[in-house]
């Protein structure tokens, strides 16, 4: 009896091994960049290979950036977090840098999930219901919703959503998941000043 348990927990911890994605770091340098990213190994290759393909099509996005003359940039790169993962999805914050002189440099940072069934990016609307941009835009500036900086702890007022138009507001695309709860991302001085970081709001 008891070796039947056991090799039925260990059959179990096999599984759940199994299913969370492997991920190895890359690294690029060179003139005016630096490059990191995540290179994902999973069960299902094909998804796994359609997550690299995006992921590695945003990076040389960003690296074609060094060789701009109009605008010219100092310095340029990416970096990331696994935010979450389950079976089924993989969470990132994929991270564009740039500096081009001054004070500070700017940072863009783009939550995105992935299906590891089909290597898709999922959209917040497969974990919330849809929200319009002009519903949203009220529920922020109403303080209806909940926005927080870049720790998702400390609350945000979003003062900069009174400089915004609502017909010109959009709703982001970008997104984390947290407990159960979709937060929209955007970045500095979009809803907050740069000191906050990027900020993220919480979809009811």
């Amino acid at each position: 009896m008891c070796k039947k348990t056991l090799l039925a927990l260990g059959l179990c911890l096999a599984v759940s091994a199994s299913a969370v994605a492997a991920v190895t770091e890359k690294v690029e340098q060179g003139n005016k960049y630096k490059l990191s990213y995540p290179v994902f190994k999973l069960e299902n290759r094909v998804a796994a290979k359609a997550i690299n393909k995006d992921i590695k099509r945003m990076v040389l996005e960003q690296k074609k950036l060094a060789k701009s003359k109009d605008p010219s940039y100092v310095e340029v790169g990416t970096n990331y977090e696994i935010f979450s993962e389950t079976d089924d999805y993989v969470n990132i914050i994929f991270v564009k840098w740039d500096y081009m002189g001054g004070a500070h440099g700017m940072h863009y940072d783009h939550g995105l999930v992935y299906s590891k069934a089909t290597g898709e990016r999922l959209p917040y609307t497969h974990f919330a219901k849809a929200i319009t941009a002009g519903e949203l835009y009220d529920a922020i500036a109403e303080h209806r919703v909940k926005v927080y900086g870049a720790d998702l702890q400390t609350v945000s007022e979003a003062p900069f959503i009174t400089y915004i138009k609502k017909d010109e507001f959009q709703r982001s695309e970008d997104y984390v998941l947290k407990d159960g709860k979709v937060y929209l991302m955007y970045p500095p001085y979009e809803l907050d000043c740069y000191a906050v970081g990027t900020t993220y709001v919480e979809l009811p």
